[in-house]
């Protein structure tokens, strides 16, 4: 986990990398709260706290009884949210430190092809080769559960 952000916030961004890359397809079960917190090793309100701001954005739905599904378009929501945030924020701040460096444009774009060639070869699904992906550092989830 990561100490500059609150853990909250963590855990909905690793479920909503889950739902972008495919782990969970749409009515797929996530995890139960319970599972979230002992997987993150957090207080269970953490992960009821998570879980509830992605269903107030529309991303989960409860299913009474059985548990919470991923949201119908819950990938569009996601992906649209996340590209505005990037374009709005990291290259704003990519752009700010470039500037600081002295770094002209064109080498910025020279450097940024160099790099998308270089993962096209390298990282099947990268920007190189015109297909999105992402890579998770944490287990994939499981579906099924008695305790949601």
């Amino acid at each position: 986990m990561n100490d500059n952000q609150p853990i909250f916030l963590q855990i909905m961004e690793r479920i909503e990398s889950d739902i972008i890359t495919g782990v969970y397809q749409t009515d797929d079960l996530i995890v139960s709260t319970t599972q979230l917190s002992k997987l993150y090793s957090v207080n269970p309100a953490t992960a009821v706290k998570a879980v509830g701001k992605l269903m107030d954005e529309g991303v989960l739905r409860k299913d009474r009884g059985i548990g919470m599904r991923v949201a119908p378009r819950a990938r569009q929501k996601i992906s649209r949210r996340r590209r505005q945030a990037f374009l709005r924020q990291g290259i704003d701040a990519f752009l700010a430190e470039a500037e600081t460096l002295g770094l002209s444009l064109d080498q910025l774009v020279e450097e940024l092809r160099r790099r998308a060639e270089t993962r096209a070869t390298a990282v099947p699904g990268s920007l190189g080769d015109g297909r999105a992906g992402a890579m998770t550092d944490h287990q994939p989830p499981q579906h099924e559960s008695e305790d949601r």
